[in-house]
């Protein structure tokens, strides 16, 4: 019988991983708590992600996990499921000290900063107190919950922010945390980026892909990605952050399994780490990152799960450029015209993927409050030289303007 794999949650932004599996000649398993989930894979489960007895009850009757190959997931919330049933499957996994930092906000923070990692200002809290409108008189902060996905309930206080807003960005916070606490944070300025590592049992790190990340400027106080751009990043830049992000990785224990790490780098040049999850998403993982590296990165996991030991540091690069563009458009605009992104990039430049279902003609926009009220995506692929960022906001902006017409 084909060896199988298991994706924990059928999100459209798992359809990469779909295909690249299936490419490989896999028997695809999904589970997923809705009775039509985007991705259902082969063989669909409906079952609670975080439910992982019953999903190993439910692999166990297909005949499971002993021909179990790999399990993936793209969501926090699914992580100590995703460690459970590799383990049942005899993989190589993250280790117990590392999933405990890996879904705690707080526990991360405080053992990055144990290490000399962390700069700047970070706690939590279970209940509200005035000392956070008080730090707010002297510094931007950041409210988030300590263990939550999809940037759900977070808030930035800018200073000096009402006692009504700095309570209600605590109440938001603790409701979207499982645990019921919220992590308080000095807001850092400078430039975001992400790296995309993977670390083996020995406790080598190697960091496939970093990216420069961009926010919308289309919502109320969240923080919202819509472009992360890898391939983008000067040599020595690039070499700074890939140091900085194995420390975070190893600082907290993980092993065998991916690392998505979130950093500032500030205008001083100092880093500070914001969060990271033992995990990586979607088409990052199945596309952008081997865009950038050349490698199999999806493949590189399963390799280190059945025991293969890596190259620590950064690995080498190509001469393309990959980038997770999402479509943003403005509270109140409104689409007179349908048109997408590429109609206006040259030959030179590919979309292995996309959503353009949101743009409709007559749509009228409001502003996203988290990850999933995002319009749609393109996976973009070209030669560095050419997708520049510079060149895709020119393009953004040519198509936005045609769209009014």
């Amino acid at each position: 019988m084909n060896k199988a794999v298991l994706m924990l949650g059928g999100n459209p932004l798992n359809y990469g991983i779909y295909c690249k599996w299936k490419k490989k000649g896999y028997m695809v398993y999904v589970a997923d708590w809705n009775e039509q989930p985007a991705v259902r894979g082969d063989r669909h489960f409906q079952a609670d992600v975080k439910d992982a007895e019953k999903i190993l009850f439910l692999l166990e009757k297909e005949g499971l996990p002993d021909r179990l190959e790999q399990v993936y997931s793209s969501m926090d919330a699914a992580v100590v499921s995703a460690a459970y049933l590799s383990r049942a499957a005899g993989l190589n996994t993250i280790s117990d000290e590392g999933l405990k930092r890996a879904v705690s906000k707080s526990e991360m923070t405080q053992k990055w900063e144990a290490d000399g990692l962390l700069n700047r200002l970070s706690f939590r809290r279970k209940t509200y107190d005035e000392s956070l409108f008080e730090l707010n008189a002297d510094m931007k902060l950041i409210v988030k919950p300590d263990n939550a996905a999809s940037s759900r309930g977070i808030t930035v206080l800018y200073k000096n922010s009402p006692k009504k807003q700095c309570r209600q960005a605590f109440q938001k916070a603790v409701r979207e945390a499982s645990n019921r606490t919220a992590v308080i944070e000095e807001f850092v300025e400078g430039t975001e980026y992400t790296a995309e590592m993977l670390g083996d049992v020995s406790g080598n790190v190697c960091v496939y892909g970093i990216s420069e990340k961009s926010h919308t400027k289309n919502t109320t106080d969240n923080r919202i990605a819509v472009r992360l751009h890898y391939g983008c990043t000067p040599p020595g830049t690039l070499e700074k952050i890939a140091h900085f992000a194995v420390k975070c990785y190893q600082s907290l224990g993980f092993s065998a399994c991916f690392g998505h790490l979130e950093l500032i780098l500030k205008e001083d040049g100092q880093m500070s780490p914001i969060e990271i999850g033992a995990r990586s998403s979607g088409f990052i993982a199945s596309d952008l990152t081997d865009i950038v590296s050349g490698a199999d990165y999806l493949g590189d996991l399963c390799k280190v799960q059945h025991g293969l030991e890596l190259k620590e540091g950064m690995h080498q690069q190509t001469g393309r450029a990959g980038v997770y563009f999402f479509y943003d458009f403005p509270a109140g605009f409104r689409i007179g015209t349908e048109h997408h992104l590429m109609e206006y990039m040259d030959q030179s430049i590919s979309s292995r993927y996309y959503d353009r279902s949101g743009i409709v003609q007559g749509r009228c926009f409001q502003a996203v409050e988290n990850d999933s009220q995002r319009t749609g995506y393109e996976i973009l692929e070209g030669p560095k030289e050419r997708l520049t960022q510079q060149y895709v906001l020119e393009c953004e902006k040519k198509m936005m303007y045609e769209m009014t017409v």
